[in-house]
């Protein structure tokens, strides 16, 4: 896996559908556990009431109230904020990366052989 983090393909019809009930701060509370699950190699935060309010930049009694509204939209069970989409979206990142990765291997592999054979076809220059 490689030090950068995938692009993810954010698909905002999907999320309002998803979200349209949610007060304006949730939905930011919201968006952005999903955006730092992803910087964090998608791994879930922990369902902690004292990182959490700090990560996303509200109060803690704000975010008691919040946390009850965002709720459903997670798998808490584990004691962290899971997010089985944005797991799925995270797997096809990766595969679609590591294919390109691949592909672009191919292409330098290719063109440093085709350049080394030409190189042993000129004459050597003495």
């Amino acid at each position: 896996m490689s030090s950068k983090v995938p692009c993810l393909h954010f698909f905002p019809s999907d999320h309002i559908a998803d979200t349209l009930h949610l007060s304006l701060e949730a939905q930011g509370c919201y968006i952005l556990i999903l955006f730092h699950t992803w910087n964090n190699n998608c791994r879930p935060y922990k369902d902690d009431d004292k990182i959490l309010p700090r990560l996303l930049r509200v109060t803690p009694r704000k975010w008691r109230k919040i946390k009850e509204e965002i709720a459903p939209l997670f798998d808490l069970s584990d004691g962290t904020f899971k997010q089985k989409r944005l797991e799925q979206t995270w797997r096809k990142a990766l595969e679609r990366s590591e294919k390109a990765r691949e592909a672009a291997n191919a292409r330098y592999d290719k063109r440093v052989f085709k350049d080394k054979r030409l190189a042993d076809a000129l004459p050597r220059q003495y």
